[in-house]
């Protein structure tokens, strides 16, 4: 039986006010209900897997689409099923609720997909322009389909004091069906200023940045095995989300009108933003980074990369630039969002094994990995000083231990 204790979050000093609750025994209902999301949340990361490692090989492979293929591919694919999944999973376990149907899920993962490895074959063979269209508005209806999925959950759940959490989900949805509509713009060759970076912004620090941001102050903790920090409530995280919207929409409003110094103040007050939401994460003492170890030492290199592209791309613009591109761009995706996906994996797919606790603790162990930290960050060392051997050698390393450890874990759900 999997342990349906394992991603409930700790409690914070803030409480709803009373509800009514269903009487009977919960027990039962409770243990369904995780297990069916944990279910859809491995087929979904098995997904992300498949994406990943498509990833890895179309930045090795011969093709005439250089780094946008890989880049598309991990973020579009792999990023965006993670997200599918781990979204789904933790909105069912926040708010007490049933698991949404298992077809409707299926369905969803399915449209990303096509979506996102649509609009890959499609570039690749330099396929017609509705082609394009209909791979994007695949794309876009799975983005739509999770997005109704989630409310819908939150909605029938009994428990909510996670649902600021679930409102950057959405949040970061809505980016992401933006950024799909210019993205059409720009298969199309329609340019509204700047294009490109309105429509990388609201990927990258909307659709996937929102939820990396309304995650972690949660899931900080919970993989740390320790309380939200002091003052994280409700209350803080939504103002740290409207304030991560409205520079969102400044970056993305600049870029379409031109105008760099527009763009540029939106950048940084994405940062400083992402500082805002790094107060809200709880500082583990010594016995829990002695127990985490690299699975929360990556949260936070992983932020820190973001938080210093995020000032990259705020100088680039003020200076006159196009930001979100080049060696930042590389050192954001690998270095940052990567390592935090990394992560996120070591703690989640133990997790989702299930087993009882034993099994918990040696899926904890084997995931637990000095070798996979150390090969993130110098492989985004290597991408800022321009080093395309020790970039390469720090991935390989970096996938390849990775991979030896998700085998060791012999993947048989209990």
């Amino acid at each position: 039986m999997p342990d349906i204790h394992a991603l409930s979050l700790p409690a914070s000093r803030w409480r709803p006010p009373e509800r009514p609750v269903p009487q009977g025994p919960p027990t039962r209902a409770a243990a369904g209900r995780v297990r069916e999301a944990q279910r859809q949340a491995r087929a979904a990361l098995a997904l992300a897997a498949l994406f990943v490692a498509a990833a890895a090989v179309a930045a090795v492979a011969p093709h005439d689409l250089g780094t946008w293929l890989p880049l598309h591919l991990f973020l579009a694919g792999g990023v965006t099923a993670a997200i599918s999944g781990a979204t789904v999973l933790f909105t069912v376990t926040w708010a007490a609720a049933p698991a949404p149907p298992r077809a409707l899920l299926a369905l969803q993962r399915a449209c990303v997909a096509a979506g996102a490895g649509g609009l890959a074959a499609a570039r690749l063979v330099d396929a017609p322009t509705a082609a394009l269209a209909v791979a994007g508005a695949t794309f876009a209806a799975g983005l739509g389909m999770l997005g109704a999925t989630l409310v819908m959950t939150v909605r029938r759940g009994v428990e909510r004091r996670y649902d600021v959490a679930v409102a950057w989900y959405v949040a970061a949805i809505a980016a992401g069906l933006a950024a799909a509509g210019l993205g059409v713009g720009l298969g199309t060759g329609r340019v509204w200023g700047d294009l490109r970076t309105a429509h990388v912004a609201l990927n990258l620090l909307g659709l996937v940045g929102l939820v990396i941001a309304g995650t972690l102050p949660t899931f900080a903790a919970t993989a740390g095995r320790t309380r939200l920090a002091p003052g994280t409530t409700p209350a803080r995280h939504g103002r740290a989300l409207a304030w991560q919207v409205g520079s969102l929409a400044v970056v993305a409003g600049g870029a379409l009108a031109g105008e760099r110094a527009a763009t540029a103040a939106g950048l940084a007050a994405y940062g400083l933003g992402l500082v805002l939401v790094l107060t809200l994460l709880p500082r583990p003492g010594l016995r829990r980074v002695a127990w985490a170890g690299p699975r929360l030492a990556g949260l936070w290199a992983g932020a820190v990369w973001w938080l210093a592209a995020c000032a990259a791309a705020a100088a680039e613009a003020a200076r006159g630039g196009i930001p979100l591109t080049g060696r930042w761009l590389a050192v954001l995706v690998v270095a940052g969002y990567g390592q935090i996906l990394w992560a996120s994996f070591a703690y989640l797919v133990p997790v989702l094994r299930g087993g009882g606790h034993e099994r918990l603790s040696a899926g904890f162990a084997t995931t637990r990995s000095w070798v996979g930290l150390g090969a993130a960050n110098v492989a985004g060392a290597g991408l800022l000083a321009g080093s395309t051997p020790v970039v390469q050698a720090a991935i390989a390393l970096w996938l390849l231990d990775a991979g030896l450890r998700a085998a060791a874990l012999r993947w048989r759900p209990a």
